[in-house]
């Protein structure tokens, strides 16, 4: 008969996850969605807020988080323009692939830093404009992977 360790058990599991990843990237990323079928129409509207951050971004560099959002709650279909687009911190897998693409590239040395704005990136929802707001390491890994192994080991 074999005794389990409970907790420890969870921890060892924790570790030998081949999903932990010493150097898992995180972002905090907004975005802009426009959605429709006529693709000419919706890549104007997508070039044209492009032109419209980089042309008011130009003027006052240092606004360019507070620009992003005004446009998202103008302009983005997706139901977070409410928060200006904020699609808050995520990881690798979290979101559409086109994203993962996008944020998360094979070379570590060509993500996009925080202030980089990406796009147009098409998706099964339609074409987004992304801007990094931050990147970091998830050094939550440990507490995410116990908490998928056992839900009560993280409390």
């Amino acid at each position: 008969m074999a005794l389990g360790m409970g907790l420890f058990d969870g921890i060892a599991k924790a570790f030998s996850n081949t999903d932990f990843k010493p150097q898992d990237q995180r972002v905090r990323a907004s975005h802009i969605l426009i959605k429709g079928d006529d693709i000419d129409l919706v890549f104007g509207k997508i070039k044209g807020l492009m032109a419209e951050i980089n042309d008011r971004t130009q003027q006052e560099p240092h606004k360019l988080l507070p620009i992003f959002s005004e446009l998202a709650c103008r302009d983005s279909e997706c139901s977070s323009a409410a928060q200006g687009g904020d699609l808050g911190m995520f990881g690798r897998g979290k979101m559409v692939k086109e994203f993962d693409a996008a944020l998360f590239p094979e070379d570590d040395a060509a993500a996009p830093p925080a202030g980089a704005v990406l796009g147009p990136i098409v998706s099964d929802f339609g074409m987004h404009i992304v801007l990094v707001t931050q990147r970091d390491l998830n050094r939550d890994q440990v507490e995410e992977k116990l908490a998928r192994i056992d839900p009560d080991a993280a409390r």
